[in-house]
């Protein structure tokens, strides 16, 4: 089982594709107290589709940030806690351009990040 947030876990994600031209929105999440340190990863939605990019290298210029502690992180990633009840809780701060994620909300409310699969296997 991978422990969220660990190489592994990020491993088992599906990857961006880079070639698919202009994603339509880029969010960089910042979680701090994770059991390995302080993690930065990006969530990269083109349409109806996310993926995540976690090695710095490959990280692309973001719109949006989210920055938000282990908890609260890995309550969203088990599906126990929605992204949108981190944020109204003061739990998660956004910054950055906050239009751009307002106009995908609607999209951005029906992707799952994790996979059912992947959320199976994951300790937390």
């Amino acid at each position: 089982m991978a422990h969220f947030l660990s190489q592994e876990w990020f491993d088992e994600l599906p990857a961006a594709e880079n070639e698919r031209g202009k994603p339509d929105l880029i969010v960089e999440v910042a979680v701090s107290g994770a059991p390995q340190g302080d993690v930065r990863y990006q969530v990269v939605v083109r349409g109806e589709h996310a993926a995540v990019v976690y090695r710095e290298e490959g990280f692309r210029p973001a719109q949006v940030e989210m920055k938000s502690d282990y908890a609260t992180m890995a309550g969203i990633a088990s599906g126990r806690l929605s992204p949108l009840d981190a944020l109204s809780a003061g739990q998660a701060r956004v910054s950055g351009d906050i239009a751009a994620l307002s106009s995908r909300q609607s999209t951005l409310l029906g992707l799952d990040m994790v996979p059912a699969t992947t959320r199976a296997g994951t300790t937390f």
